[in-house]
């Protein structure tokens, strides 16, 4: 997975010496380079849409078709504690995500608190996330902990974010913000956007 936002500073400098034969002079109108001038360039390789409105969807690890938890149920994972493929047919669109459910009472359980059942990480590795990385996932490995759903992408990763869950939580949810910023008022101030 690539980042939503990458900002890149480059340094531009001309050269003091006087311009090659059939060159124009620093003093042309054509050099739009100042010296040591400090360019911010930002790309944006998530490949996410934009909604109508002009702003990002939130970062959701959504395969190509827009489902997260690869069409799991997320009620399922609190309510029957373990992981229940969900059916295309019972569906809700939540925070730049479609979810699947295994029946219609999950699907109207989910539409009365969509954010409470909601996997944590907009569905990434917990695990991974805690180390500033986004990973896929296997919906069979999670946690429901304090109330929230963390999904990680393997045995070993659950168990080494289960391990120490506050203070794992605690680093998840602080380099998550990382991913948040281009959204944050503050960062598109500081950086003119």
């Amino acid at each position: 997975m690539t980042v939503a936002l990458i900002a890149a500073v480059v340094i531009v400098a001309t050269s003091n010496g006087a311009p090659a034969a059939g060159q124009q002079g620093p003093e042309s109108a054509n050099n739009g380079i100042v010296k040591d001038q400090m360019l911010l360039a930002q790309a944006d390789t998530s490949g996410q849409k934009k909604t109508r409105a002009g702003k990002k969807r939130p970062l959701v690890n959504v395969d190509k078709n827009g489902v997260i938890l690869k069409g799991y149920d997320p009620v399922a994972y609190f309510t029957q504690s373990r992981a229940v493929k969900g059916n295309p047919m019972y569906s809700s669109k939540y925070a730049g995500a479609i979810y699947y459910f295994a029946s219609r009472e999950d699907k109207a359980e989910f539409d009365r608190t969509p954010a409470k059942y909601a996997p944590q990480y907009g569905g990434f590795c917990a695990d991974s996330v805690s180390k500033r990385k986004l990973s896929d996932i296997d919906p069979n490995q999670f946690l429901i902990y304090k109330g929230k759903l963390y999904v990680c992408t393997s045995a070993p990763s659950l168990k080494e974010f289960s391990a120490k869950p506050d203070e794992n939580i605690q680093a998840a949810d602080k380099n998550w913000e990382l991913y948040q910023l281009p959204s944050s008022p503050g960062f598109r101030r500081y950086f003119g956007s």
